[in-house]
């Protein structure tokens, strides 16, 4: 059995309780099957859609960027936005009737939160009919064995709520500052949206970590993060920019032969992980790997 190394440490957290739209920055998270918990916070269990239930994300609709989320005192989800009064939002959801979505390529299902919410996102986007769901305890989950393209990267029991792909995703701040360097305006890391930010190592080497462990926290390497136009907006003003760094990325970070032919000349920043071990993880905690 490889043993482990250290490799880093963690320096930062972030949580996205609504699919697209800002991180909130945490101390500490519970590493769940599913995504990151902070107090009664889930990661991505929140999801945008139109009157037909599709997802809508920031790619077509960029000032999603923008809202933001906290906790309030009473546990509610407080979402804030500009021109825009807080929407405040339980967080622990009645069992509602589920209703069916899909993200890329993988069904779940989620919970309706209601026409107030409904109509705060319908007149913040300008877009009448946008709703938003939540994935409760009753919903299913979506299970990433059932994305064909990704078939060999996930394992029974792999299941998420909303996220693109995997549950969680991990950068290092090498790999960022590496890029930052070929740029002529420097990136923030929250154009990447990761959940765990690594300090301490070279760039990229979260590639080689094939297994992760934070505390008592278990991860497994799934795969590489292929990229894509969310990388463009800019997280501050919610403007989606030009080629950068797209573009750049594509100079020196294209996939591999075979995974080329899955996701073409999307280049690949950081690592999608599993869980395979609950716990709980802080800014600080030193990071061990076994190096593939």
């Amino acid at each position: 059995m490889a043993s482990y190394e250290e490799v880093g440490s963690v320096s930062s957290i972030f949580l996205y309780p609504v699919k697209s739209c800002r991180g909130l920055a945490v101390e500490e998270a519970q590493v769940t099957p599913v995504g990151l918990k902070h107090q009664a916070l889930m990661d991505r269990h929140w999801l945008v859609v139109n009157e037909k239930n599709h997802f809508i994300t920031a790619r077509q609709q960029p000032s999603l960027v923008l809202v933001t989320s906290s906790l309030a005192e009473d546990g509610s989800l407080c979402l804030d936005a500009p021109g825009k009064d807080t929407l405040r939002l339980p967080t622990n959801l009645g069992e509602g009737k589920p209703v069916y979505t899909k993200v890329f390529d993988v069904a779940g299902e989620g919970v309706d939160c209601g026409d107030q919410a409904a109509e705060w996102f319908s007149s913040y986007l300008n877009k009448p009919g946008t709703r938003l769901l939540f994935s409760a305890a009753n919903c299913k989950k979506r299970d990433l064995t059932e994305w064909k393209m990704f078939r060999e990267f996930a394992e029974e029991g792999d299941e998420v709520a909303f996220p693109d792909y995997a549950a969680f995703m991990m950068l290092s701040e090498a790999s960022l500052d590496n890029l930052n360097s070929k740029l002529d305006l420097p990136l923030s890391v929250r154009n990447f949206r990761p959940n765990i930010v690594v300090t301490g190592c070279s760039p990229h080497a979260e590639d080689s970590w094939k297994s992760i462990r934070i505390g008592k926290a278990e991860f497994r390497r799934m795969k590489g993060c292929d990229r894509c136009v969310f990388t463009t907006i800019d997280p501050e003003t919610g403007v989606k920019g030009g080629k950068e760094p797209l573009e750049t990325l594509r100079l020196y970070r294209l996939a591999d032969e075979k995974m080329r032919k899955k996701v073409g000349t999307s280049p690949m920043f950081g690592s999608h992980l599993a869980a395979d071990r609950e716990g709980t993880i802080r800014v600080g905690d030193t990071v061990f790997a076994q190096v593939d």
